[in-house]
């Protein structure tokens, strides 16, 4: 029998052979090259994005919020606006009066057109009214230029029905956090509360791409895996120093500090204003590595003596302990020993603390840093920075403006409430 079936399947691959021959090739080049191939044929295939954070349906990150739907306007890289749902927009001579002109033929994801009458912000202090379905005005207690940006938020009705080009397919909750969004255009974003669960569901494969992770590291090995570095202009990472702290009262201390600190981590932030805008100022005290002078400043500010200032608590939270370790190595060049604490939010008092901080896309930064504020962590008073911030959020001028942020920023850097590390790099990880 054995000699039957091999004497057998021998005769049918020899009648056989150019078949068998011809279909052993074109299987051997479709392993090898179909993959090459398969990008350029047109398969449905949902992209699933990977974003770390716990969100709500009104907390999205901006660029997912701006997939769906739009603004009345919209943001240049620098700052400046443009139109967005709106073709124009005048102001009144008193500067408090906006009226805003809808472009035509928008609609709803829901098929039905977008009017003046459905547009709601939600705004405490300023009144709105529809004056006919293209036309809307906006009337603030008192004149505010950087207005036309607010508006630049997107709008929404009925939850997350928007005007953009993607709309919302599906959404999961787990109570008020978001954990999946799938949009049309096949694109699903899957939402993890830290990087490590991220991680793992890309190792699985449950997704193809994680956006904005701070450290990639045992992906690198992988094989057919992209990080893509992006720099955040939108964002800076400073040490904020409570200057109503007896042992930060002193300008000399502050700037001692900054001055004390090596490692000089690309690329540099040298103030509050992101260098894209077009208010940020280039010239100004840049505190370049100088032990001697940070020495110097030392002495001057506690004497001879420093025990004042022998220890420095200093509040961080995971993501940034490496940069707080280069902190306390330099720092201790000083004499100061540094106590790493690491903190899950910001509510809890604090003598140092290292975070990353948005930066508004106008260069108005009142909330953050005028005296009155919740927003100045610092617990920063100076009476010219005050006069400065209340003037640039009144000045319709642009080029006045302009001069005005210059000396706001100037004045800010040399005081040091803060002392401004970088702009945070985030990676993207994909698959090749």
């Amino acid at each position: 029998m054995i000699r039957f079936y091999w004497r057998y399947t021998f005769a049918f691959c020899l009648k056989q052979k150019l078949y068998i021959i011809a279909s052993s090739l074109i299987s051997i080049a479709i392993f090898f090259f179909f993959p090459k191939f398969l990008p350029y044929f047109k398969i449905n295939h949902t992209q699933k994005i990977g974003i770390i954070g716990k969100y709500s349906s009104s907390t999205l990150p901006s660029d997912i919020l701006q997939l769906i739907s739009s603004g009345l306007t919209a943001i240049n890289d620098d700052g400046s606006v443009k139109p967005g749902l709106a073709s124009s927009w005048e102001k009144s001579s008193d500067n408090r009066e906006y009226t805003f002109s809808l472009k035509p033929g928008i609609f709803w994801h829901d098929k039905k057109p977008i009017t003046a009458f459905d547009i709601n912000y939600n705004f405490n202090d300023v009144a709105t009214s529809a004056i006919d379905n293209q036309t809307i005005k906006f009337t603030l207690k008192e004149p505010f230029p950087p207005f036309p940006i607010i508006v630049a938020k997107p709008i929404f009705k009925n939850g997350l029905i928007g005007t953009g080009n993607h709309a919302v397919n599906n959404i999961k909750f787990n109570g008020q956090i978001i954990e999946k969004l799938d949009l049309t255009g096949n694109l699903s974003f899957r939402f993890y509360p830290n990087e490590k669960t991220a991680k793992t569901a890309f190792q699985l494969g449950e997704l193809d791409e994680i956006r904005g992770i701070s450290n990639f590291d045992e992906l690198e090995k992988w094989k057919n895996v992209k990080i893509t570095p992006e720099i955040n202009y939108h964002q800076f990472v400073a040490i904020f120093l409570d200057t109503q702290n007896p042992k930060f009262s002193s300008k000399s201390l502050r700037q001692a500090l900054s001055y004390a600190i090596k490692d000089r981590w690309e690329p540099t932030a040298l103030g509050p204003i992101s260098p894209k805008s077009w208010a940020y100022n280039k010239d100004v005290k840049p505190y370049n590595y100088d032990l001697v002078n940070a020495t110097t400043l030392l002495k001057k500010a506690v004497g001879d003596d420093n025990t004042a200032v022998n220890e420095i608590e200093l509040s961080t939270i995971p993501s940034l302990l490496n940069t707080a370790e280069s902190i306390k190595s330099d720092w201790a060049q000083l004499g100061i020993e540094v106590k790493i604490k690491v903190i899950r939010d910001f509510d809890q008092g604090f003598e140092a603390l290292l975070i990353s901080q948005d930066i508004p896309p106008d260069p108005d930064q009142y909330f953050l840093w005028h005296s009155t504020q919740s927003g100045n962590i610092s617990h920063y008073k100076s009476p010219k920075v005050d006069k400065l911030l209340e003037e640039g959020r009144k000045t319709e001028n642009q080029e006045k403006r302009k001069e005005i942020y210059f000396d706001f920023q100037k004045s800010l850097i040399e005081d040091s409430p803060a002392i401004f590390l970088y702009y945070p790099t985030t990676y993207n990880i994909s698959r090749k």
